[in-house]
């Protein structure tokens, strides 16, 4: 029987992955394309294309940045139910072919731990919620 990688006594089985629509069409990088490739080999992957989950002003910045700034992904690790496990994880700035194969190597992973990601994919500052 093959088991699951547990995290806080939950089955972690998969993950969402959320990139933003305008960041997809920003650049010559097959982020999109790369992302779903993954996807289909995960059983329990979601992609999912949105307006910038990080706002306006996050994109206009990565935007007038110019190339170096890189796209970013958000990944959320589940159960195979889809029930969300842990934090969201920031990747990126995704900025070259190689920085898309170690992310879809993370990716096919499990469990999800940003600390197994490329120190160059975690230069994406974390906020957390004082109050």
């Amino acid at each position: 029987m093959d088991r699951q990688p547990r995290r806080n006594g939950a089955d972690v089985a998969g993950f969402t992955v959320v990139l933003c629509d305008n960041c997809e069409h920003g650049g010559d990088l097959p982020v999109l394309s790369n992302l779903r490739e993954v996807i289909r080999r995960c059983p329990h992957g979601v992609l999912i294309r949105a307006r910038c989950p990080l706002g306006r002003l996050w994109c206009h910045t990565r935007k007038t940045a110019g190339p170096s700034a890189g796209h970013v992904v958000l990944v959320q690790p589940c159960t195979s139910t889809r029930r969300p496990v842990g934090a969201v994880i920031p990747v990126g700035p995704v900025r070259s072919t190689e920085d898309l194969a170690a992310l879809a190597r993370w990716l096919e992973s499990t469990p999800l731990s940003p600390a197994e990601l490329p120190r160059r994919l975690r230069e994406i500052p974390r906020h957390t919620n004082s109050n």
